[in-house]
C-alpha cells in the first residue's frame, strides 16, 4: 500500500479495537482509480489472516435488481448470529451506485448492530470537489449516509493522489528498477492516480518502452534528430501505452455522444481550454455544452480551473488526443488555428495549432502559418523562429513564399538573441548565389555577425547582398545598415566615413534607417577625432532618425552609441535614461523579465551591449559593486545570446573592479581575454586597452605597461578623442611614461589631452583631465588642486588628490600633503578601491600618520571563514607563487607584515606550508566552480 500508510494505520487501529471487544467505522472516498477497491481487498486479506470473519462486496451486488435489501437482511441475520469468538469485517465498495432503499437498509443495519467486535469499511467514488461520482440520486443518498455515520463517530478518509516519493516507490515495484528523473516526469502525468500509474508502468514494460541498465529504469533516449533553434528537443513525451488508452476509451464509452464529443474536441485545444473555444469548434454555444461539461466533470475526466476547464490528468488528455484519427486531429488543429488567428491577439496560441494541422505542401495552411509567424514575432521572436523553420520544412519547392521563410526565421532568431542558431539557419539554407532571396539571406546574416563580434564578416555579407541588382529597396537599406554598422566596429575609419558621407549625400533614396546609421557613424568618427560637440549632436540626431524609421536594430545601435558618449563625459543620468529607453522599446516577455531583474537589455542581440554599457556607467559613478554585478550579467547575456562584441567591455569592467579591490588574480583573468573577446574599435578600444595595461602595470611594472601601450600613445596623436573614455586616462598614461623614463611620451599625452580640451570647451571633464595631466607632468600643485576641485569622476578625483599630495610632499609642505592624501584615501574608500587605499595608507604611514582600516566582525576561530580580508588577499597572492616581498609590494605593506599574516593563516587553517595553502585554495576554487556550473 505505497503512499497509503496513514490510512492503513487507522484501519489497523480499528481492527485491533475489534479484537479487544470494540470496533469502528471507516468511510473511504476518492476519485476513480485512487485505490479504494485495492484498500478494501488488502484490508480483507489482512483481517482474514488475523482471524476475522468477512462480509464483503460491492454496491452492484446490493442493487434492487439483485434484491439488495433482502441481501442486507440476510447479512443482518448472519452478523447477529456472529462467529463465536471471532471479530467481523464488513467491507462494501462503490456505494455511490447503491439505490436509496439499499442505503437506508444499510444505515439501519449499522444502527442495529453497532460496532461491537465489528469493523465497517465503506467506500464510494467522488469527484475532485467531493461530489458523488456519478452525480445521480443514488450518489446523493450515499453522501447522506456518510454524513449520518460520520455524525455517529465514523472516520471519513479522502484518498489523495500519491505523493512523489510514493510514485517513485510504485515505479520501482512495477519495473524492478529505480526510475530516473525523465521516467518520473512522464509518470507524473498520471497525477498520482494509482490505477493510471500502474497501468502506465505495466504498459511501458509490456511494450518495451523502458530501458533498464545498472538497476536504473529510463525511457529510451530520443534519436538525435535535427534540434530546433534554441536547443529544444524535437521529440514530444512518449505516447501513452495501449493499456492506458484502453482504460481511457472505457471511460469515454460511459459518456453520452455529446459528452464524448466535448472531451475529444477539447483534447485538440490542449490540456487546458475554454468552453468558448470548444463551442466555436463544434458550432454551438457554452449554454448548449453545459450538460456535456457537467457529465465530463462528474466522470472525473475534467475539472474546473478558474475561467477555464482542464483535463484532470495529463495522461488522460494525451490518451484521448492520441486515439483521435490522425486526419481528424490535423483538421481540428487547423480549424482551431484559423479560429484563434481570426480573433486577434491569440497568434501565439494559433501558431502551435497551425503547425500541428499543416501538411507538407498545404499552401493554405502555410499561408496561415506565415501570418501567425508575423504576429508572434512582435512579442516572441524565438517562437516565431521555430515556427518559421517548420514552415520552411513543410514548404514545397513550388510554393512562391518558400524563399522568404528562411530569412524570417533568421531575423526572428536574431531578434531573440539566438545568434548561433540564426547563423546556422542562414548558412544551411540553399539558395541561388545571385537570387534576391540569397541576397536577403546575406543581409540577415550580416545582422547576425556584427553583434556576434565579427564585423569584418558582417561587412562582407552586406557587400554580397548589395551586389544583387534586383535586391528590393527594403533589403538594400538593410544591407546598407549592415555595411555601415560593420565598418563602424572596424579600425578603418576612413572607409566608414566615406560610406556614411555617400549615404547622406544620396538623401531620400537610401531610406531613413540608413541615414540614421550614417549619421551615427559620422558622430562616432567625429567624437574620436576630438570634435566632441559635433559628435554628440550627430549621435542625438541619429537616435531621432532611427526612431522615425522604426528600425529596432537602428534604435539599439544609435542609443548605445549615444549612451557611450554620455558615459565618456560623465553625463551619467542622461546615459542611464538613454539605455532605459532602449529597454522600454522591447516589450517581449524575455526582455521584460530581464528588465524586472534590474537589467537593461535593449534589442535582443544588443542586450549584452546595453548591460555592459550600464556596468561602465556604474563604474564611472564609483559604484564598484553595482558595476561588477551588471558586468557579470552582461557576460551571462553574452553566453546566452552569442553577442560577443560586448564581452571585452564587460570583462574590462570586471578587471578594473578586481584590480581596485586588490584581487590581481581575478583582474588578470578578465583582462587577459581568456574567452577571446573580439577586438574593440574607437573609445571602447582605448578604454579596454587601458584596463588591460593597468593590470600589467600592477603585475609587472610601468615598463611592461608602457611596452603594451605603444600603439595607444601613437593613436592619441591622431585621434585625441580616444582619451575621452576615461577622465583619469591621460594622467595615468603620463604617470606610467614618467615612471618608465619616457618623458617624450608623457609630453605627447599631455599635448593630446590639451588639444582635445581646446576643441571641446563645453565638456568640463575633458578640461579637468587635461589639467590633471599637465599638473602631473610639471609637478604643478595649483593645476592638480584645480583638478581635484573640478573633478566629476570619483576615482579620477581621488587620483588627482593623491598626485597633489605627492607633489606637496616633494615641495616640503607636509601638512597640506597629509590633508590631500587623506582626501584621496576617503575618495578611494568610497569607490571601493581597497588596493589604492592601501597604497595611500602606506604613504601616510611613512609620514607618521596611521589610519585604522580593519573592521571588527564575528568570525569563527578556524577555517577559511575565519580569515580576514587582508589574510585572504595574502593567501591568493601566495598561491600564485609570489614571494613575500612581491606580495608586500602589491599590497603596500611591509615584508614582516606579510610574514605575520602568513603565520596567522597557517594557524587558522591548521597547515604548515605554502604548498598546503595552495592546495586548499585550489580545492576551494574548484568547489566554487562546480557549484556554479549548471547541471
Amino acid at each position: 500500500m505505497r503512499g497509503r500508510e496513514p490510512e492503513w494505520h487507522i484501519l489497523g487501529r480499528l481492527l485491533s479495537a475489534a479484537e479487544h471487544g470494540g470496533g469502528g467505522t471507516l468511510l473511504v472516498e476518492g476519485e476513480p482509480g485512487t485505490g479504494k477497491t485495492l484498500l478494501l481487498a488488502e484490508a480483507a486479506a489482512h483481517a482474514s489472516r488475523r482471524g476475522f470473519a468477512l462480509a464483503t462486496g460491492s454496491a452492484e451486488r446490493l442493487s434492487p435488481e439483485r434484491l439488495g435489501t433482502r441481501a442486507l437482511e440476510h447479512l443482518r441475520v448472519r452478523l447477529a448470529r456472529g462467529a463465536p469468538g471471532r471479530p467481523v469485517l464488513v467491507g462494501l465498495d462503490d456505494l455511490q451506485r447503491a439505490d436509496s432503499a439499499t442505503l437506508a437498509t444499510l444505515r439501519a443495519l449499522h444502527r442495529d448492530l453497532g460496532c461491537r467486535r465489528l469493523v465497517w469499511l465503506l467506500s464510494r467514488s467522488v469527484t475532485t470537489d467531493g461530489r458523488p461520482c456519478p452525480a445521480t440520486r443514488a450518489g446523493e443518498c450515499s453522501e447522506h449516509l456518510f454524513q449520518a455515520l460520520e455524525s455517529h463517530g465514523a472516520t471519513r478518509l479522502a484518498l489523495r493522489p500519491l505523493p512523489e516519493e510514493a510514485v517513485a516507490a510504485v515505479a520501482a515495484d512495477v519495473l524492478g528498477a529505480v526510475p530516473d528523473p525523465g521516467l518520473l516526469s512522464f509518470a507524473a502525468g498520471a497525477g498520482g492516480n494509482p490505477f493510471l500509474l500502474v497501468e502506465l508502468l505495466r504498459g511501458l514494460r509490456e511494450e518495451g518502452a523502458v530501458e533498464v541498465r545498472g538497476g536504473r529504469a529510463r525511457l529510451p533516449r530520443p534519436s538525435p534528430a535535427a534540434a530546433r533553434p534554441g536547443g529544444e528537443s524535437p521529440c514530444p513525451p512518449p505516447e501513452p501505452p495501449e493499456r492506458v488508452r484502453a482504460a481511457v476509451r472505457s471511460r469515454l464509452r460511459g459518456l453520452s455522444r455529446e459528452g464524448r464529443q466535448l472531451v475529444e474536441v477539447a483534447a485538440v485545444l490542449g490540456r487546458r481550454f475554454s468552453p468558448e473555444d470548444v463551442g466555436d469548434l463544434v458550432g454551438t454555444g457554452p449554454a448548449t455544452l453545459l450538460p456535456a461539461v457537467e457529465e465530463a466533470l462528474d466522470a472525473g475526466l475534467l475539472l474546473a480551473a478558474g475561467d477555464t476547464l482542464e483535463f484532470r490528468h495529463e495522461l488522460v488528455w494525451r490518451a484521448v488526443l492520441h486515439d483521435l484519427p490522425a486526419a481528424m486531429r490535423n483538421a481540428l488543429h487547423h480549424q482551431a488555428g484559423r479560429l484563434l488567428l481570426g480573433r486577434g491577439g491569440a497568434a501565439a496560441r494559433a501558431a502551435g495549432h497551425l503547425v500541428e494541422g499543416a501538411r507538407p505542401g498545404d499552401t493554405r495552411a502555410l499561408a496561415d502559418l506565415d501570418r501567425a509567424v508575423t504576429e508572434v514575432r512582435a512579442t516572441a521572436p524565438g517562437a516565431a523562429a521555430d515556427l518559421a523553420v517548420q514552415a520552411v520544412e513543410l514548404s514545397s519547392r513550388a510554393d512562391p513564399r518558400r524563399p522568404a521563410r528562411p530569412v524570417t526565421a533568421v531575423e526572428a532568431a536574431t531578434e531573440a538573441g539566438r545568434l548561433a542558431d540564426a547563423e546556422r539557419l542562414a548558412r544551411s539554407t540553399p539558395a541561388r548565389a545571385t537570387s534576391p532571396a540569397a541576397a536577403a539571406l546575406h543581409c540577415a546574416l550580416s545582422g547576425v555577425l556584427l553583434p556576434a563580434g565579427r564585423p569584418a564578416e558582417a561587412v562582407a555579407e552586406a557587400e554580397a547582398a548589395l551586389r544583387e541588382r534586383a535586391l528590393p529597396a527594403p533589403w538594400r537599406e538593410r544591407a546598407t545598415l549592415g555595411l555601415l554598422y560593420g565598418l563602424s566596429a572596424l579600425p578603418d575609419r576612413e572607409r566608414a566615413e566615406r560610406e556614411a558621407v555617400r549615404v547622406l549625400a544620396d538623401a531620400g533614396r537610401r531610406g531613413e534607417a540608413a541615414e540614421a546609421a550614417a549619421t551615427a557613424v559620422l558622430g562616432t568618427i567625429w567624437w574620436e577625432s576630438g570634435r566632441l560637440a559635433e559628435g554628440l549632436r550627430a549621435a542625438r540626431e541619429a537616435v531621432g532618425r532611427a526612431e522615425d524609421a522604426g528600425d529596432p536594430e537602428g534604435r539599439a545601435c544609435t542609443r548605445l552609441a549615444l549612451a557611450a558618449m554620455l558615459t565618456d563625459v560623465r553625463l551619467l543620468d542622461e546615459a542611464r535614461a538613454v539605455i532605459g529607453e532602449a529597454a522600454e522599446e522591447d516589450d517581449s516577455p524575455g526582455h521584460r523579465a530581464w528588465a524586472a531583474e534590474g537589467e537593461v537589455p535593449g534589442h535582443g542581440p544588443w542586450a549584452a551591449g546595453a548591460a555592459a554599457l550600464s556596468a561602465r556607467a556604474e563604474l564611472a559613478a564609483g559604484r564598484a559593486e553595482d558595476a561588477a554585478a551588471r558586468a557579470s550579467r552582461a557576460l551571462d547575456l553574452v553566453q546566452a545570446t552569442g553577442a560577443r562584441l560586448s564581452g571585452a567591455v564587460a570583462a574590462s569592467v570586471l578587471a578594473t573592479v578586481a584590480l581596485r579591490r586588490g584581487d590581481l588574480r581575478a583582474a588578470e583573468r578578465h583582462a587577459d581575454g581568456d574567452d577571446g573577446w573580439p577586438l574593440q574599435a574607437g573609445t571602447a578600444a582605448c578604454w579596454c586597452a587601458m584596463a588591460a595595461a593597468q593590470v600589467v602595470e600592477a603585475r609587472d611594472g610601468p615598463a611592461a605597461a608602457l611596452e603594451r601601450l605603444g600603439p595607444l600613445y601613437a593613436g592619441v596623436r591622431e585621434r585625441p578623442g580616444l582619451l575621452v573614455a576615461d577622465p583619469a586616462a591621460a594622467a595615468w598614461l603620463v604617470r606610467v611614461a614618467l615612471a618608465a623614463g619616457d618623458r617624450p611620451g608623457a609630453r605627447l599625452t599631455v599635448a593630446s589631452a590639451e588639444r582635445l580640451a581646446e576643441g571641446a570647451p563645453g565638456f568640463p571633464t575633458v578640461r579637468t583631465a587635461a589639467t590633471h595631466a599637465r599638473g602631473l607632468l610639471e609637478g604643478d600643485a595649483e593645476a592638480l588642486e584645480l583638478a581635484v576641485k573640478e573633478g566629476v569622476d570619483p576615482w579620477a578625483r581621488a587620483s588627482a588628490a593623491e598626485d597633489l599630495g605627492v607633489t606637496l610632499e616633494a615641495a616640503g609642505d607636509r601638512r597640506a600633503c597629509v590633508r590631500s592624501l587623506d582626501q584621496a584615501l576617503a575618495g578611494y574608500q568610497e569607490c571601493g578601491a581597497a588596493r589604492d587605499a592601501a597604497r595611500l595608507r602606506r604613504r601616510l604611514r611613512r609620514l607618521g600618520v596611521r589610519h585604522r582600516h580593519w573592521a571588527t566582525a564575528e568570525r569563527p576561530v578556524t577555517g577559511w571563514a575565519s580569515l580576514t580580508d587582508t589574510e585572504r588577499t595574502v593567501s591568493l597572492l601566495v598561491t600564485q607563487g609570489w614571494t613575500n616581498r612581491r606580495v608586500a609590494e602589491q599590497m603596500f605593506i611591509s615584508v614582516h607584515t606579510v610574514a605575520f599574516h602568513l603565520r596567522q593563516i597557517f594557524r587558522k587553517l591548521g597547515i604548515g606550508s605554502r604548498v598546503e595553502l595552495t592546495r586548499l585554495v585550489l580545492e576551494r576554487h574548484h568547489a566554487h566552480e562546480s557549484a556554479d556550473r549548471p547541471d
